[in-house]
């Protein structure tokens, strides 16, 4: 009863350090010139425990990141089992390197990936949707499993960003991982440096 008890308030612990993470990501980008990296489906910051198993071990703005009087804007409160996209991507994203804990999904522009690619050092690594298996598409839930697969770098890492150009229903976007709020926001800073 002991050992439950302290596992649930280690897990408790765990889950304020989580939303606290995705609190500070939020905080900073709370500026005007991030409102153009909001994609038409919006924005959400995705972060998960340690050893996140299902789409409940992992935090998210709940209705995502909009504009409201030109800045961005949470819709809703941060918390556990409300993000979809993200939640699927960095389950899938931990079942191959689970030092990734965040994900956050990005608008796709050519000039944006190209600036990043010459300005950063900064590991990207596009996919190709027209290249995903139509058994994959059609199964739901599938999708964010094979573009984790095909992004896996030699050395079995998840890259910084995930990008595509869409295809037909899917707009194009980049996905930012990283391991914890510090280094997601390191990240941002040269994304937004690009702008």
């Amino acid at each position: 009863m002991e050992n439950n008890k302290l596992t649930e308030s280690l897990r408790s612990e765990e889950k304020v350090e989580v939303i606290n993470q995705i609190r500070e990501i939020y905080n900073f980008i709370k500026i005007k010139k991030f409102c153009s990296l909001i994609p038409e489906v919006r924005t959400n910051i995705a972060g998960a425990l340690k050893n996140a198993k299902v789409k409940e071990d992992i935090a998210g703005i709940d209705g995502r990141i909009t504009i409201v009087n030109g800045v961005p804007k949470a819709a809703g409160d941060i918390k556990f089992g409300v993000a979809e996209h993200t939640a699927r991507l960095l389950l899938s994203a931990k079942t191959f390197d689970n030092s990734v804990n965040f994900v956050m999904n990005l608008r796709y522009s050519p000039e944006l990936i190209g600036d990043i690619q010459k300005n950063t050092n900064l590991d990207l690594k596009e996919i190709q949707r027209e290249k995903e298996p139509k058994k994959t598409r059609i199964k739901e839930f599938s999708t964010m499993q094979w573009l984790i697969k095909e992004s896996i770098n030699k050395e079995g890492r998840i890259p910084d960003i995930i990008w595509d150009k869409g295809s037909i229903g899917k707009e194009p976007m980049i996905r930012l991982f990283g391991k914890d709020s510090v280094d997601m926001i390191e990240k941002l800073k040269l994304i937004i440096e690009q702008l």
